[in-house]
């Protein structure tokens, strides 16, 4: 008997029970939509972080209050921390040979308008001229601030791409006035866009001096610290140096830990694998479950289908069917069945990869592997947990199963 034939047998042996079939496939289909919809997601925020980071620069980190505070207890110590003040940033850029670059960033939200159109929960950033060197993302239009406006505290900003769209309806918006708590700026310079990241803007900002923003908003903000290496291979050399200038300023002695973090492109992807195997790993144990109780169903309903077919199974016997013909049907119907379920599995996992996708911008890929080893496990669900079926039905005399046809 050759594969076609048997692949015919078992469709029209599952076609002649739609219901069963169907409810018999919904553990199947759980399992793998669970497990290919999370890895889809999971591997493509993988990319996406990569590519994030990338874009942030291999050659640079960032100095932190917090730094990579994992659990709640170790998050709220990082907040009694003392506030990095942005007058770090110049000792960090002069006290470190491996450093070229160093920009605070001080953070407060505010409402930025013109005299007609306005911008609430804009985020003012208070840096400094070094921030323009600080990403791979320059400026659309006009110029950074110069040393001479940060050292006087000018009233000057620049503005993100959704703040400059909101609060300006025409072009030529370097020179023109805007208001930010009600103090009077004027523009310099537009961001070139940013994008998203997981559906959050990156272009709702307005950069200021964070001398002017200190007059503003207060002394009371901690800063983060944006630092610039001369190449990638000089990120070790200058975190040891950024961080003993530090430690330096925060007057810690030998034994005492450090009080801030340093963030690298490296750590935040290692922190993020680490995460995504723990999300994979849980994925797994469920889809796991899900095919456990998928498996068993199949078994059940094989049984149910060995007697069913008592009668079958003797006719076929008595006119030449061997054992290995009987073993290989039933095993053929089962994995047939689970192929279909992990068929529908995957194709409702990718559907909800890109739904998710689609709602959130959390990036979602799918790679043939994947899918190619979903359909896999599904096929193996279904040998496994009909061999012993199969062997029943191969094993039943011809004598015994003919006294069954009616």
């Amino acid at each position: 008997m050759t594969f076609l034939d048997l692949a015919g047998i078992s469709f029209s042996a599952l076609i002649r029970h739609k219901l069963r079939s169907a409810l018999t496939l919904l553990g199947i289909v759980i399992g793998i939509l669970s497990v290919s919809a999370i890895t889809s997601v999971v591997r493509g925020i993988d990319i996406y972080m990569a590519e994030l980071l990338g874009s942030i620069g291999s050659q640079g980190f960032v100095v932190t209050k917090i730094g990579l505070a994992i659990g709640e207890e170790e998050y709220l110590k990082a907040l009694r921390r003392k506030d990095i003040p942005a007058s770090a940033a110049e000792a960090i850029k002069t006290g470190c040979p491996s450093v070229t670059n160093a920009a605070p960033f001080v953070r407060s939200m505010a409402e930025v308008k013109t005299a007609r159109l306005s911008a609430e929960g804009v985020y003012v950033e208070g840096t400094n001229d070094d921030a323009q060197y600080t990403s791979d993302i320059g400026l659309d239009d006009g110029r950074y601030f110069s040393p001479y406006e940060i050292q006087h505290a000018r009233q000057v900003c620049i503005l993100g791409a959704d703040v400059a769209e909101r609060i300006f309806t025409s072009t030529g918006i370097v020179g023109q006035d805007v208001r930010i708590n009600g103090r009077r700026f004027r523009v310099i310079g537009t961001h070139a866009r940013m994008g998203t990241v997981f559906g959050m803007s990156q272009d709702s900002f307005v950069r200021i001096p964070f001398t002017a923003f200190e007059k503003i908003f207060g002394r009371g903000y901690s800063a983060d610290i944006s630092v610039r290496c001369r190449s990638q291979e000089d990120v070790p050399q200058a975190a040891q140096e950024v961080r003993a200038v530090m430690r330096r300023l925060r007057r810690l002695d030998l034994k005492e830990d450090d009080d801030f973090g340093i963030l690298t492109s490296e750590a935040l992807m290692r922190l993020w694998k680490d995460l995504s195997a723990t999300v994979f790993l849980a994925t797994i144990g469920v889809g796991s479950i899900a095919l456990l109780v998928g498996g068993i169903g199949i078994m059940n309903i094989m049984f149910v289908s060995v007697k069913e077919r008592t009668g079958e199974i003797g006719l076929r016997k008595a006119i030449g069917a061997k054992r290995r013909d009987i073993l290989l049907q039933f095993l053929t119907e089962s994995s047939m069945l689970c192929l279909v379920g992990g068929g529908i599995g995957v194709g409702m996992g990718i559907l909800a990869g890109l739904l998710l996708s689609w709602k959130t911008s959390i990036p979602v890929s799918t790679g043939w592997l994947g899918i190619g080893l979903a359909l896999v496990v599904s096929i193996g669900v279904g040998l496994f947990f009909g061999v012993y079926p199969a062997v029943k039905a191969s094993s039943l005399p011809p004598a015994h199963a003919l006294r069954d046809m009616k």
